[in-house]
């Protein structure tokens, strides 16, 4: 089996905002010349957001809500724009004469990012398999919820086992069976390629997997090409039918209300799985993509 790489990206990416091109040019420049940052037309990706005030009252204007890491830059003492900035929770930073001073602040705000983010990564983050564990699953799943049911927006959940995984255990021990957990892991994550999908370890052998704004076709899409590609991958399981590792996935798909239950769309996504191990496994079954009954429990 291939050892599987650390899936924490050690980049650092930057969204600039601004528009004034002389002063941005010399931070576009900082990055270029910094092996480990770089500059990112998406800021649905980047780690630290760049703004100047303009773009500050831009989006404050229109009741965007603003990243969490952010850093806008202000000409010159201005106590009442930095009081501004420091209410929405960012960080202000006035012009200073000299760029290099300019640089080193932003480079000690990135260092402090940095830090703050190894830590919540070993909160949130399975230790086996590099994936996001129970509690941030149940952390997002919330929140992919909440958004659903903002924007009125489809969501779909992925609840995948791997198939007589006891067995694999009992043939080639503890210590193979973590390494086919984390060479699975990584198949699971190569297929949720968003910046908001969410690959998670929930149980021994179960993972899941989070597609917020994702109507059914695109889930069972990701689901066949979890299948396809764990087949290809092609890990010996001889004591099954099919002699290699498989995995058996539930898909439930639904546009969340306030009157409905979280718990109820789990249900579904579990009583997939269910029907996918009982017709065979390896396999996707799928519920219907339609509201959540109201009265459903589960756990």
């Amino acid at each position: 089996m291939d050892s599987l790489r650390n899936q924490i990206d050690t980049g650092f990416n930057v969204y600039i905002e601004m528009s004034d091109a002389e002063l941005a040019s010399p931070i576009k420049q900082w990055l270029l010349d910094c092996a480990d940052l770089s500059q990112t037309n998406n800021p649905d990706v980047a780690n630290l957001h760049i703004w100047d005030w303009p773009a500050f009252e831009y989006h404050k204007q229109l009741g965007d809500v603003l990243p969490r890491d952010l850093v806008v830059l202000g000409a010159g003492l201005r106590p009442d724009i930095e009081q501004q900035v420091l209410i929405q929770g960012a960080e202000y930073v006035s012009y200073p004469e000299n760029v290099d001073t300019l640089l080193l602040r932003l480079s000690q705000f990135i260092q402090r990012i940095r830090y703050v983010q190894t830590l919540e990564s070993l909160t949130v983050s399975d230790p086996l398999t590099g994936v996001f564990n129970r509690r941030k699953f149940d952390q997002e799943l919330d929140k992919s919820w909440r958004q659903g049911s903002r924007q009125n927006t489809t969501c779909s959940l992925l609840l995948l086992d791997v198939d007589y995984f006891k067995r694999f255990n009992d043939r080639y021990g503890h210590l193979a069976g973590d390494q086919c957990l984390r060479e699975l892991a990584l198949i699971f994550k190569q297929a949720a390629v968003r910046p908001h999908d969410v690959v998670a370890r929930i149980g021994g052998e179960e993972f899941a997997i989070i597609l917020p704004d994702t109507p059914q076709s695109g889930a069972i899409y990701v689901a066949q090409q979890v299948i396809h590609n764990v087949a290809r991958r092609d890990i010996l399981n001889e004591d099954t039918p099919l002699g290699r590792v498989s995995v058996s996935i539930g898909v439930a798909c639904v546009q969340p209300t306030g009157k409905q239950k979280l718990k109820a769309w789990q249900q579904q996504a579990d009583d997939a799985l269910y029907s996918a191990k009982a017709a065979g496994r390896n396999q996707v079954k799928a519920d219907v993509c339609a509201p959540v009954g109201q009265e459903s429990e589960i756990f």
